[in-house]
């Protein structure tokens, strides 16, 4: 599922700087490969760094469930990192995305720096990693960035950071204890992080609207999208149930593929 919604914002990333006419196909699935063998990378490491975590979590993520061997993912991440490196080294504007977005990836999960262990480096890694995926969708597609890519890019990698990072944090704060984590859970509780959650998705939502109403309009119909699925999360967080602290996580996942989908229909039917 995580795989997937990185390549679904390199795709929309690629199509919001779509020439208009004949797409690159070659480049643009060398550089989604290329995205892909990154992602992947980071999240193994983030599953090996994590592993303690997420077992007192009852993760469900490949390692801590036994699926995927911690000797397995190492090997596959000594062969995915350079593989990415190789894939996006014909363009400089990709490499230098890949390359940030491996850097996060190891900046996020692992010593000295292990931004997942505060919420505000963590949002902040995660917000800059969004738009590492947009922007080396478009720099793979090769074309000049549309009116409101930088509207969406930067709203969708909001999105990432000042939601999906909060409300991640709701389901993981047993093993975040456990870890010795500082998140906004942990240290202000599980109240303080929904409230924050609740929030900031319909902030978010609205932005978006706002933006595409001024600077975009085709783009207000994925934008309705988004701030649906916002209030769909800020009702979720106001309204907790026991066994079902990862709602609003879950809910957050769901609206970032149905926002997507929908920005990609407006790219595709309005180039």
């Amino acid at each position: 599922m995580v795989q997937v919604v990185f390549l679904a914002r390199f795709t929309v990333g690629a199509l919001g700087a779509w020439p208009g006419e004949h797409l690159p196909a070659v480049r643009v699935a060398t550089g989604a490969l290329a995205w892909f063998c990154a992602t992947a990378s980071a999240y193994l490491l983030n599953g090996v760094m994590d592993l303690p975590e997420d077992r007192a979590n009852g993760s469900r993520r490949p390692l801590a469930s036994g699926v995927l061997s911690a000797r397995a993912a190492r090997w596959a991440i000594g062969l995915l990192t350079p593989a990415a490196l190789l894939l996006s080294v014909f363009d400089l504007g990709l490499f230098l995305c890949v390359g940030g977005m491996l850097f996060l990836g190891w900046a996020y999960s692992a010593p000295p720096l292990s931004a997942k262990r505060r919420s505000w480096s963590s949002s902040l890694s995660v917000t800059v990693t969004g738009l590492c995926a947009y922007g080396a969708g478009a720099q793979a597609a090769g074309g000049e960035p549309r009116a409101g890519f930088w509207l969406f890019a930067a709203v969708m990698s909001a999105w990432m950071g000042l939601v999906g990072a909060f409300a991640k944090d709701l389901g993981d704060i047993p093993g975040d204890r456990e870890g010795g984590r500082r998140t906004l859970a942990v240290v202000r509780g599980e109240k303080a992080a929904r409230t924050v959650t609740a929030v900031c998705a319909p902030a978010v939502g609205l932005a978006f609207a706002v933006g595409a109403l001024a600077y975009d309009p085709p783009l207000l119909a994925a934008a309705l999208v988004l701030l649906c699925g916002a209030c769909w999360i800020s009702w979720l967080c106001r309204h907790p149930a026991p066994g079902r602290e990862r709602a609003p996580y879950r809910a957050f996942m769901v609206c970032q593929y149905a926002t997507h989908v929908a920005i990609a229909a407006v790219l595709l039917l309005k180039p």
